[in-house]
């Protein structure tokens, strides 16, 4: 449905403010602006929105038009298909069929071209509707211009990782009267909360040494959570305090038919599939290629990281059970710093790490997944 001319105006400058918001009242009200086109507007281009916009076009809405206000967007990753994108092994572009990879882009787009007052990168004519046509071409490729990338108009690995990493830097605005929580990925402050408290209040269990005791009640023979001894003294846990934290952080953890949890070199392995509990963000090997080109993967990924996060690393040799190692990233000081604060099992006790680049680029594999599922 095309939107009236009324209503687009506020669409032209790339970004939707409160205050225009507020110069439609009279137009709503005299029902020159239909209750079909406000829906539209939230949802095609609701990621225009700047703070309070949200807020205030409910407070000029008819009742009868059913408005509602959707999250703005906040993660690329958030999205199994479109984390394909970050991972390399799918392209978004004109002859894409896939909607909701298409989407979450467009969304990006719109969603930075506001927050940055880029108005070239936003979809103003046809806004979020899933097809990659003319305009979504042309708003990736001021993109890919202004970010000094190779100017193709498709969305490719690069194009997605850059786009990621400003979504860090520019947060989602407080549009208001948002409804629900707006995430369709577990909340990774939550987990990040939960790897913290193990840490705090329970690091000796998860040492080497350590008597396991796990809050998940699905753990075979766990009859009193927090409190069952589960043994696995004498073996490292850091895949036991990370699968741990993602339970208690309100996450589906990944787990075996039988309800134990998976070795760290297996964990990347539930990735895999439309309903897996993990969304892979991005997979790199260390030592193979050119050693500059692969620091700078590891860079992209390390920038894109957020709390709540897993990351893994399988160690080079042959050694399966001890063969790979488990982190939740509880805080992303890249900008700052270069490092990541990481909570994980060692050998004396759980404990929370800045780990810096060097920590990665000596491994064999190199994993960064998300929770996918909500317990």
């Amino acid at each position: 449905m095309p939107i009236s001319p009324l209503l687009r105006r506020v669409l032209t400058d790339g970004k939707i403010s409160p205050t225009e918001v507020q110069s439609l009242k009279k137009d709503i009200a005299a029902g020159k602006i239909k209750g079909a086109e406000l829906v539209q507007l939230t949802k095609q281009f609701g990621d225009l929105f700047q703070t309070g916009a949200g807020a205030a076009l409910l407070a000029i809405s008819p009742k009868a038009a059913h408005v509602t206000i959707s999250a703005p967007i906040r993660s690329i990753g958030d999205s199994r298909v479109a984390a394909e994108v970050l991972a390399g092994t799918r392209t978004v572009g004109p002859k894409s069929t896939n909607k909701e990879a298409t989407l979450v882009f467009q969304r990006a787009l719109n969603a930075l071209g506001s927050r940055m007052d880029k108005p070239a990168w936003a979809l103003v004519g046809a806004g979020a509707d899933g097809g990659f046509g003319k305009e979504s071409t042309a708003a990736v490729s001021a993109f890919q211009t202004d970010n000094a990338l190779p100017v193709t108009g498709f969305i490719d690995q690069a194009t997605a990782l850059k786009m990621e990493s400003l979504m860090m830097d520019y947060a989602p605005p407080e549009v208001g009267g948002v409804i629900g929580s707006g995430l369709p990925v577990p909340n990774g402050n939550r987990i990040a909360d939960a790897a913290r408290k193990l840490v705090e209040t329970r690091a000796v269990e998860y040492g080497v040494d350590g008597t396991w005791k796990s809050p998940n009640p699905k753990v075979p023979g766990n009859k009193v959570p927090n409190s069952t001894p589960l043994g696995a003294t004498g073996r490292w846990k850091c895949n036991l305090f990370c699968m741990d934290a993602l339970y208690a952080g309100g996450a589906k953890p990944p787990q075996y038919p039988g309800g134990s949890y998976p070795i760290a070199i297996e964990i990347p392995n539930y990735s895999r599939g439309a309903n897996a509990p993990l969304i892979k963000l991005g997979q790199v090997s260390p030592l193979e290629g050119d050693p500059a080109a692969v620091q700078a993967q590891i860079e992209a990924l390390m920038k894109i990281a957020r709390p709540g996060d897993v990351i893994i690393v399988n160690h080079p040799g042959t050694n399966t059970a001890d063969g790979g190692h488990t982190r939740i990233v509880v805080a992303n000081n890249f900008a700052k710093d270069g490092t990541l604060d990481c909570a994980q099992a060692s050998q004396a006790a759980a404990l929370i790490r800045a780990e810096p680049i060097t920590r990665f680029t000596s491994e064999e594999t190199f994993y960064l997944l998300r929770p996918a599922t909500t317990r």
